[in-house]
């Protein structure tokens, strides 16, 4: 009991990290575009470091190599849009935005996989757009804002559903360095047409570098290592779980941090919190779900094998 205890505590710890993403998005002083460009660039070459120094091998084709490469270009957006969703909006309505991942999962992962849909996911996913309608009816002031959260959701699902198809075959390790690297290119490529690719790009407040390299570092590389090596020990509805309560982590930490400094941003309307309830109650039902049926599931094929 005391081993499991301490692999839910770090899955945990991991948890809480991911959730102070949004939290350094806010507090660094930099466009969402230049905060994506160099989390994806300082954790693409801190991930060739580990591999060097781990001696990680390199078995993946070249075609595979250009797929996920090509895959980090949805990456980057993904992040760009929540850090622009947090920049236009608060770091609450970024994160509660960014749940409704499942909404757009339950819809692309049938299509990409050909299989049937789920009542039950169509269901939640009508409970999760009823949460987000709530939302944008008493958060309006922050439209915009809402809408970026819904495209880095968007993302982050068709991705989430991508790397499905190359898990099998490819390394976690190769996958999160190739998607950093087309990450990194498709947010240069952004800064490059909206003009601010100069002498001043790299010209970076201290305090700043400081959160980009925990950024890049502690919540992309360390917290992507770390789960990968927890996950060996924890069952997957454990870590579905425990990712849910991403949001609640971040939007706890978003108001202490608020009312330490004196200020009223992250304070959202009771509508917010309703909404925020409808939606987190619909994921954690959904995980729910999926853990009885594959019990079930697993009990037919063991009453058949006997």
């Amino acid at each position: 009991m005391g081993e499991k205890l301490k692999y839910y505590v770090i899955l945990h710890l991991i948890v809480l990290i991911w959730g102070i993403t949004g939290i350094l998005g806010d507090e660094i002083n930099l466009s969402a575009d230049k905060i994506t460009f160099f989390r994806t660039l300082i954790s693409l070459f801190s991930l060739v470091l580990v591999g060097i120094f781990l001696k990680k091998s390199s078995q993946i084709t070249p075609k595979q190599i250009a797929q996920i490469t090509a895959t980090g270009v949805v990456v980057g957006l993904h992040w760009f849009c929540f850090f622009y969703s947090i920049k236009l909006s608060t770091v609450s309505i970024g994160v509660v935005c960014m749940s409704s991942s499942t909404l757009f999962t339950s819809i692309i992962e049938p299509i990409i996989f050909k299989r049937k849909f789920l009542i039950s996911e169509l269901l939640l996913s009508l409970c999760i757009i009823g949460g987000i309608l709530i939302i944008f009816g008493f958060e309006s002031q922050y439209y915009w804002g809402i809408c970026f959260g819904l495209l880095a959701a968007l993302f982050a699902a068709l991705f989430t559903v991508i790397n499905g198809r190359f898990i099998t075959k490819v390394s976690s390790f190769n996958i999160t360095k190739y998607e950093m690297l087309g990450g990194s290119i498709t947010l240069f490529i952004i800064l490059l047409f909206s003009g601010k690719v100069d002498s001043n790009l790299f010209t970076v407040p201290a305090l700043d570098w400081l959160y980009l390299i925990i950024l890049g570092i502690v919540c992309t590389t360390m917290a992507f290592m770390v789960s990968v090596w927890v996950m060996k020990h924890v069952t997957p509805f454990t870590v579905s779980m425990s990712v849910n309560m991403e949001p609640i982590y971040t939007i706890i930490i978003a108001l202490i941090i608020a009312m330490y400094r004196g200020t009223d941003k992250e304070q959202m309307s009771s509508g917010f919190y309703v909404g925020g309830s409808v939606i987190l109650l619909s994921i954690f039902t959904n995980a729910y779900l999926k853990k009885r049926s594959k019990s079930k599931i697993a009990k037919e094929k063991q009453t058949l094998s006997t």
